[in-house]
């Protein structure tokens, strides 16, 4: 597999989280908007989506790189964590401790990584499967 190939299989990977991190935000706008409530609590539903981006991310890396790519797609988890502890510096200057730093950086690693590796043996599994009905 070409360098180029890998490449795109982490920009894809990329790209897929931070386009579902932006549909989660865009949906907690239409609820702020719509809601007639003073006080929305989102920390669940805001960490529900960033789980969920990050794997789905390392997910498309796996599909796309296949089984080489698993390991750096775990680069996606730190990245993706990275821009959102950025952000919430940016917005509400506030100093990220330890737990933060474990919870935005470490565990998107393994979220991320996990989904591609996930996605490479589900397509070795469909590769070996057409394989057999093939020869069989």
């Amino acid at each position: 597999m070409s360098i180029n190939k890998r490449g795109f299989a982490l920009l894809l990977g990329m790209g897929t989280s931070f386009l579902l991190i932006l549909a989660g935000v865009v949906l907690v706008l239409v609820y702020a908007i719509i809601s007639d409530q003073t006080t929305i609590h989102l920390s669940f539903y805001f960490t529900c989506i960033f789980f969920l981006s990050v794997f789905c991310g390392g997910y498309a890396a796996g599909i796309k790189g296949g089984i080489r790519n698993w390991v750096p797609a775990g680069l996606i988890g730190p990245i993706t964590g990275g821009m959102v502890l950025l952000l919430f510096y940016s917005t509400a200057f506030f100093i990220p401790g330890l737990t933060e730093l474990l919870t935005m950086i470490l565990v998107p690693a393994f979220v991320s990584s996990t989904g591609a590796l996930l996605a490479a043996n589900r397509g070795r599994r469909q590769e070996r499967l057409n394989r057999n009905k093939l020869t069989g």
